[in-house]
């Protein structure tokens, strides 16, 4: 059988009309315009006031992102002009209660402002997202007297969690626990305030083994010279997931919580209790994923805004003429699929959020109780959505050509970033049984209903 030769030059011979060409230069697309941040779909206005001024904050912030990228992949984090910028504009105060001068925002806007950054660097936003998070984790399960003691530090925290305990040991002493063991993983360990190790808690004599977290300040760890560069996966490689290791830390049995708080919850929280606001009395579990899935929306929008700048600035080839991209429906469609696929995830992590909110809001009145199964639903949600972006900038990465695959190229570094997020063993392949069982044993809660 034999291959047909395709002579691009023979075809423009062909082509009698006008061909349009590429543009030589246009401006970086996703920095201006009303697609340029997410609209704000919240009636309350004090949110939506410091939510359109976070929004804005990590638009202005975009083209620094991006002219960072490679220098935040090699040095495994983002630079310390970035890290101040997040400190005075105030993105580790987002979910940060008011009583403690944070700004109290919704998950929901929280993940916004996540996905804002990431369309910037898919790695400072990873970064951001998995430490500043715990803020909710420790406004929600710690007693006030912890909450006073760690918030009151700095005015905010930035602590990584890292959850595989048996490389640890913690042995019962007067007063609290001694720590030591070291943790991979830590993403956002770089700029940290603070860690949430998890641990095994010896059995007793009248106790069994239980899992906790607990909680060291920054002179009682060390963050390991391990990511960045070539150290670490293939993707996220700026996230600053170094490890951290830990010798012989005191930590008072007040910042030890028992992991009562991950899966499900029959009763209000303490945070609750503490700030009367019930996105402060949610399961654990239906929360953090979409830690990850807001990061990786914006790396899908991040792909689709160079996408965009490609087929502006680039010919077609095996078309005659050899016109721009952009004029032909090849390189038009699969923008249009990506950007409905990418719209369809975005709906899905806000709704998300806002679900979590909402079960709170059931639990602290006596409606319902925050159940395992409800958990695992929003867990798995956050996962479809991944699985939106992946399937979109798949479609984007081939279109784009081998040429935007090489290395240093925004395109290849995207899909990178996402190939490292879906490529995780926490996937819906691990989820999905376990849900259809809770879903059948009748424990599932009324939110079907």
């Amino acid at each position: 059988m034999s291959r047909v030769k395709i002579d691009p030059t023979e075809h423009a011979k062909q082509n009698t009309g006008p061909v349009a060409a590429p543009k030589s230069e246009v401006p970086d697309p996703g920095l201006t315009g009303p697609s340029s941040t997410f609209p704000i779909t919240t009636n309350d206005q004090r949110v939506r006031d410091e939510l359109a001024k976070l929004l804005e904050a990590a638009r202005v912030l975009r083209p620094l992102l991006r002219e960072n990228q490679a220098r935040t992949e090699e040095e495994g984090r983002y630079s310390p002009e970035v890290h101040e910028y997040f400190v005075e504009h105030g993105f580790y105060k987002t979910l940060l209660p008011q009583r403690f001068g944070g700004l109290e925002l919704s998950p929901d806007a929280y993940f916004a402002v996540i996905a804002e950054i990431g369309r910037g660097c898919p790695s400072t936003a990873w970064s951001l997202s998995l430490a500043s998070a715990h803020t909710l984790t420790l406004s929600s399960y710690w007693p006030l007297a912890a909450q006073e003691r760690i918030f009151g530090q700095h005015g905010y925290m930035v602590a990584p969690a890292s959850g595989n305990p048996r490389s640890s040991t913690i042995t019962p002493v007067e007063g609290g626990y001694r720590i030591s063991g070291t943790w991979r993983y830590c993403s956002g360990a770089p700029y940290s305030t603070h860690f949430f190790p998890t641990v095994l808690i010896p059995a007793t004599d009248t106790t069994p083994e239980r899992r906790a977290w607990a909680v060291l300040e920054r002179s009682q760890y060390e963050v390991l010279n391990d990511w960045g560069g070539d150290r670490g996966p293939i993707g996220m490689r700026g996230s600053g997931s170094n490890g951290i290791k830990v010798e012989e830390a005191f930590v008072p049995e007040e910042l030890v919580v028992d992991e009562y708080f991950a899966t499900g919850m029959a009763t209000p929280t303490i945070g609750y209790e503490i700030h009367g606001n019930p996105m402060y009395s949610g399961a654990f579990f239906g929360f953090a994923e979409g830690e990850v899935t807001a990061a990786t929306l914006g790396a899908g929008y991040a792909a689709l805004d160079e996408y965009e700048r490609i087929i502006q600035t680039t010919r077609a080839p095996f078309h005659p003429g050899s016109p721009a991209r952009d004029t032909l429906e090849d390189y038009l469609k699969p923008f249009g699929i990506a950007l409905a696929k990418l719209d369809a995830a975005a709906g899905a992590l806000f709704d998300t959020g806002r679900r979590y909110e909402e079960y709170g809001r059931r639990l602290v009145a006596g409606e319902g109780v925050f159940d395992e199964s409800s958990a695992m639903r929003l867990n798995n949600a956050y996962l479809i959505a991944e699985e939106l972006v992946w399937e979109a900038v798949q479609l984007l990465m081939r279109m784009a050509g081998t040429t935007f695959t090489m290395d240093g190229q925004r395109m290849q570094r995207y899909f990178r970033d996402l190939w490292t997020t879906v490529s995780r063993l926490d996937s819906l392949d691990v989820f999905a049984t376990p849900t259809t069982r809770l879903h059948l044993s009748g424990e599932g809660g009324d939110f079907l209903s």
